[in-house]
């Protein structure tokens, strides 16, 4: 593979020299320019020899709220003569994935072979003593770095990890259990096959945890039934979004889980090669998996004749070359298959026409690694209603019920315009027992940073109030009110602590009587569905603001991280994303007075002209969530912006 041969030779030379791609063609028989348009689009390669030692600095939200910028300039100012040596340099960067430890530093060593020295919320005189002891030589600084396994390992409290506290040689489980079936013959095998597609995923209400929130029995049962000379499972663990780190989690603590829910993927759908695309940055998780896959070879579980059922599932972890756009799905299949991540245009969908024009399942890692559970946790149900199940197509499945509304999972949820009503009514007391409402079904996982005690991953079940979420992170930091939440990273833009009826989307209006003229966000319940209600997004990164943070610099920060991760495929999306940053830029600057604010946010105003072609032209979602930031701001915190526009008159 192209992309993996690249970053075989950044790693040992820290760049690509030309001499290397020249030979790498030649190795591949492939034309040179074929790797000259690979090279150009990936942010990670580098051309020419670096610097001896870079310090990257993560300037997105959490790191931006903890100083980042400060850090930043402190280290310039400390490392000048280096810097101007050409030794070192200092390079503000995109999200690493390290919020709930922020500012987040990366030093790359690039001496005899490549090594990289992470610095989570340390103080800059540690990591410029850190930069001067290798300048001078040393292998290894004398302030030792930081490793994401110090971290409190929480993953045995975790309902996922249905294997916690048990030893290596007892999990797998729920694979076992499906080659036992093959085992037994066709008609069996396609009978467990039915039964986890059927009675395991569907009735357990498991959704796609990557953001479409999509039940995931939809796209496994669209894969089976997809006719493909192969086919593939992906799991998706680029996790580039800023405020997002549950993912580094899970292939950190419970590399088992997902690795088993790739192959579990794999026997069900038929497929024979799977591969967890892992973004490059998270080298203890790129380890503890390929770790995990080779034990599961040697144990028999992963490649031919697994545990003797005559099916074969391969799995390889593929390191990504960088870029926020490997996350979007067909963008990631784009870079398996060694082209630029340029997002694809849909249909035809992944499930038909994939990896290689395959039927192609991707998955999230956490929708995967939830697989073994739902399996095994599923099958009391499935004793306690024996008997053979008529086949059902997706499309028949899809319009149908689940078979009962008492999985292990939780309860089905209601259809959405009969969900608001039946939480919402016309209830004027709804808001103060809102805790206490219908819960919804299943559980999930968030990573929470910012203005909190306790940043970190906490599993709760679906329907938690975001009350209880931050409760479990020790609520704000110094007691402090809360400002606003970014409840899906920059995607979702920033939610006010309190949503006043004139912010409401009609509908819900309509349902609540006038008695109620305001809600907390505390109160509202965390499950994608009910917060569509709500006409707000809920992704697995979030990122709280007490009172008295920036929310200013906070948007110029996310518009900055869209302007740089846009893949330019779209004109619309390259060009707007830069005129959202400079417009913000202008803001934070306090360039715009109050009257030029009104005539950008207005109806026919530049803003929401922009918002709306960015949205109907772009490929993928990056255009439609970009202007987010922005357009909330001004929304919802219009005293903050009178604040910065104020300045103009000074």
């Amino acid at each position: 593979m192209i992309v993996q041969q690249l970053n075989a030779i950044q790693e040992r030379h820290g760049y690509l020299p030309r001499e290397a791609l020249v030979s790498l063609a030649d190795r591949l028989a492939v034309p040179l320019y074929r790797i000259q348009e690979v090279v150009s689009f990936y942010p990670h390669y580098r051309r020419q020899p670096p610097p001896a030692v870079e310090v990257h600095v993560c300037r997105d939200m959490s790191c931006c709220l903890r100083g980042s910028a400060k850090l930043t300039g402190t280290l310039e100012q400390s490392l000048a003569k280096e810097i101007s040596g050409g030794r070192a340099a200092v390079c503000p960067v995109s999200c690493l994935g390290r919020c709930d430890r922020a500012p987040a530093a990366r030093l790359d060593h690039n001496a005899a072979s490549h090594q990289i020295h992470n610095y989570f919320g340390r103080a800059p005189d540690d990591i410029v003593r850190a930069v001067q002891d290798l300048l001078a030589g040393e292998t290894e600084p004398s302030i030792a770095a930081d490793r994401d396994a110090d971290l409190p390992d929480r993953s045995s409290d975790w309902k996922i990890n249905v294997y916690a506290g048990q030893p290596r040689e007892e999990r797998y489980r729920a694979l076992a259990q499906v080659a036992a079936a093959l085992r037994r013959g066709a008609a069996a095998g396609d009978a467990e096959r039915d039964r986890i597609i059927q009675a395991a995923l569907k009735n357990a209400v498991l959704l796609g945890m990557g953001g479409a929130g999509g039940q995931a029995f939809k796209k496994w049962c669209e894969v089976r039934e997809a006719v493909g000379e192969r086919k593939y499972v992906v799991c998706n663990a680029d996790e580039s979004e800023p405020g997002t780190f549950k993912d580094r989690e899970l292939l950190l603590r419970t590399p088992y889980l997902v690795v088993e829910g790739v192959l579990l993927a794999g026997l069900v759908l038929g497929a024979e090669q799977g591969y967890i695309y892992i973004r490059h940055e998270y080298e203890e998780c790129i380890a503890a998996v390929r770790e995990e896959i080779a034990w599961a070879r040697q144990a028999g579980l992963c490649g031919d004749d697994i545990l003797g059922c005559g099916a074969a599932m391969h799995v390889d972890v593929f390191v990504s070359p960088g870029g926020y756009i490997c996350g979007e799905q067909t963008a990631l299949i784009q870079a398996i298959e060694d082209k630029r991540a340029e997002p694809r245009n849909r249909p035809p969908e992944l499930q038909t026409n994939g990896l290689w024009d395959l039927p192609t399942l991707v998955n999230n890692v956490e929708t995967l690694a939830w697989a073994p559970a739902v399996i095994l946790l599923g099958e009391a149900e499935a004793a306690a209603a024996p008997g053979a199940r008529a086949r059902q197509t997706c499309r028949a499945m899809e319009k149908a019920g689940p078979e009962t509304d008492r999985s292990w999972y939780g309860r089905q949820g209601r259809p959405f315009g009969e969900l608001a009503q039946a939480i919402l009514g016309s209830d004027a007391d709804w808001q103060r027992r809102h805790g206490s409402a219908a819960r919804f079904p299943g559980r999930r996982m968030f990573a929470l940073s910012g203005d909190v005690h306790s940043p970190g991953v906490y599993e709760v079940e679906n329907g938690a109030t975001v009350r209880e979420l931050l409760a479990l992170a020790g609520g704000i930091r110094g007691a402090k009110p809360l400002l606003a939440i970014a409840l899906s990273g920059p995607s979702g833009g920033f939610t006010p602590a309190v949503l006043p009826r004139a912010a409401w989307p009609r509908k819900i209006q309509k349902l609540l009587p006038e008695s109620i003229q305001q809600v907390e966000l505390l109160d509202l319940q965390m499950h994608i569905n009910y917060f569509r209600v709500w006409d707000l997004m809920l992704g697995a990164g979030i990122v709280v603001y007490a009172a008295g943070a920036d929310l200013v610099a906070q948007a110029l920060a996310c518009q900055r991280f869209f302007q740089a991760e846009s893949c330019g495929k779209c004109v619309p999306c390259r060009i707007g994303s830069t005129k959202l940053a400079e417009l913000t830029e202008q803001l934070a600057a306090g360039r715009l007075s109050a009257e030029q604010i009104i005539q950008l946010q207005g109806e026919t105003g530049p803003i929401p002209e922009l918002a709306l072609t960015m949205a109907s032209t772009a490929i993928c979602g990056l255009g439609t969530v970009a202007p987010n930031p922005l357009t909330s701001l001004l929304r919802h915190f219009p005293k903050l912006v009178a604040q910065a526009s104020s300045l103009v008159a000074h």
